[in-house]
């Protein structure tokens, strides 16, 4: 059931996309490092959306990178706990040097 409501949300929006870009299809100029181009509208929008994505995809890949080192030496010192106890257990449970 989850995945047909996915799929009927997914057509939707893909027919959203396409009554949207019929809507934009006027040409229009585009002015990008000294060069002129005309492309339709739906294309400057969709190549806009597309490059933004791309900008915070790039942006947060240092984040989540950070995230995962942080998550990694977090995990590390859980486990360096957790073995604590045995340690101490054992070391308490060695008969000492009555020797000394």
């Amino acid at each position: 059931m989850k995945n047909q409501r996915r799929f009927v949300l997914i057509l939707v929006l893909v027919l959203l996309v396409v009554i949207f870009a019929l809507q934009n299809s006027q040409p229009v100029v585009v002015n990008a490092l000294m060069a002129h181009f005309q492309w339709p509208l739906i294309i400057v929008i969709v190549g806009s959306l597309l490059l933004g994505a791309l900008i915070t995809l790039l942006l947060s890949a240092s984040s989540i990178a950070a995230a995962r080192k942080t998550t990694a030496r977090l995990q590390e010192e859980v486990n360096r706990l957790r073995n604590q106890p045995k340690k101490a257990k054992q070391v308490i449970e060695t008969p000492a040097d009555e020797d000394k």
